[in-house]
């Protein structure tokens, strides 16, 4: 069979790497002039299956509200992305039910110990060289408030038997030495000793490196302008560089997937969340950190990836938007200083790397996978924060749905009929 990915990112060539191993011919259309150059260039690095709660969790409509209008806020919501937020932002915050959030965490937590298995199998087989770590991730809270509601979450994952270790300052330290001087003194941390971390950039170079050893073709610099239908399934892509036929056909374009299923009358309940990074050269190898730590009451990890430091996080409700805003960039910064002072110390304005990218965030924070109402078209998005950790297993399913093989996952929960019924635009 014959499939066409739109979009080289991790999901993209995640997917094109199953559907090569299950003996597709693969062809994948791409809007940058690389792989990977979209929200997989530069996120926060994690591959944290512990750590796939949704961000709609319970109280999230509160903190928003609280939060309109501070620069310095988690999650910030633009006014002029309210019309476009409207429906979507209804089932957000309707999703944010306990057992509805906790639903959906699990299925992410399934979907994430899966991927993970499929990495390793994938980084083995193939030698994959993109500076992982298997240290585990440090969460860390600043006050006793915080730490609580970190010791509910642990409470979460040890029910669905994912260990985690709650730890003081001084085991804390022992830890990770780099947050000696963090301040101001931490309330408590947890590890998560089954994550890790990685380049995803430099996955996504490597796997496409891969796919040329066999029979993938790569067209770059060439935007999908939509998808021809014809007798209810989509017979080619129109771009601006010829169409592109195929048999079956993979949006996993992030957030430009909903404008492109949209022209064939697809409704894909997600939306663009802007998230923000710097990334910095850490010269004194003493200074390193020796696994990503996560401040989870601002949503920004700090990741090493071999001799460079990756701040990254926040989210942004924008629109489409593609500035980089410098007061998004400064909570970064101020994060740095709290936690790694010495490194934000000798961190040079003009090299921080800046970068900020869309993150596709689905209605209910569990990515969209598999069929849609077209019989040859297929869904690989909707992954939010969660794509790098979640993409190896997620392009595993979408192959195993398009082969028509039995996924080893049920994958009810991740498609797109279980927004049937309710607003979707």
């Amino acid at each position: 069979m014959h499939v066409v990915v739109v979009g080289a990112g991790l999901l993209g060539l995640s997917t094109a790497q199953a559907l090569g191993q299950d003996g597709h011919e693969v062809t994948l259309v791409e809007a940058q002039e690389g792989p990977g150059l979209g929200a997989s260039f530069a996120n926060a690095g994690m591959l944290s299956p512990s750590l796939t709660d949704p961000w709609n969790a319970p109280g999230i409509f509160f903190k928003m509200l609280r939060w309109l209008g501070r620069e310095d806020a988690p999650f910030l919501l633009r006014p002029r992305a309210v019309p476009s937020l409207i429906g979507w932002g209804a089932r957000f915050f309707w999703q944010s039910g306990r057992s509805r959030y906790e639903k959906s965490w699990a299925s992410n937590l399934e979907l994430g110990l899966y991927s993970m298995k499929v990495m390793d199998e994938l980084a083995q087989k193939h030698s994959l060289n993109f500076h992982r770590g298997s240290a585990g991730i440090l969460k860390i809270f600043r006050n006793s408030e915080e730490f609580e509601a970190g010791l509910r979450q642990a409470e979460f994952l040890a029910r669905h038997r994912v260990a985690t270790r709650t730890l003081d300052m001084r085991a804390a330290l022992e830890l990770e030495p780099a947050l000696s001087s963090a301040a101001p003194p931490l309330a408590g941390a947890i590890h998560h000793p089954i994550d890790g971390h990685g380049d995803a950039h430099l996955f996504c170079r490597e796997i496409e490196k891969n796919l040329r050893k066999g029979e993938a073709q790569f067209h770059y610099g060439t935007r999908v302008r939509k998808l021809i239908c014809k007798a209810g399934r989509v017979a080619a892509l129109d771009t601006d560089r010829g169409s592109f036929e195929g048999d079956a056909f993979v949006l996993a374009a992030g957030s430009q997937s909903v404008g492109l299923a949209k022209t064939v009358g697809v409704r894909i309940p997600v939306r663009p969340a802007k998230g923000y990074s710097i990334t910095l050269d850490l010269d004194d190898e003493s200074e390193r950190p020796r696994m990503p730590v996560v401040d989870d009451s601002l949503h920004v990890a700090l990741t090493p990836m071999g001799n460079r430091l990756r701040v990254a996080g926040t989210a942004e409700f924008a629109g489409y938007d593609e500035a980089l805003t410098p007061s998004r960039i400064r909570n970064l910064l101020r994060v740095l200083e709290q936690t790694y002072p010495r490194c934000a110390a000798k961190a040079e304005p003009e090299s921080l790397g800046a970068w900020c990218g869309h993150r596709p965030l689905s209605a209910d924070g569990v990515p969209i996978l598999g069929a849609t109402a077209l019989a040859n078209l297929f869904l690989n998005t909707g992954h939010g924060p969660l794509g790098w950790t979640l993409a190896a297993g997620s392009g595993r399913l979408v192959s195993d749905l398009i082969g028509g093989r039995t996924p080893a996952l049920l994958p009810e929960p991740y498609g797109l009929a279980r927004f049937r019924g309710r607003r979707t635009r």
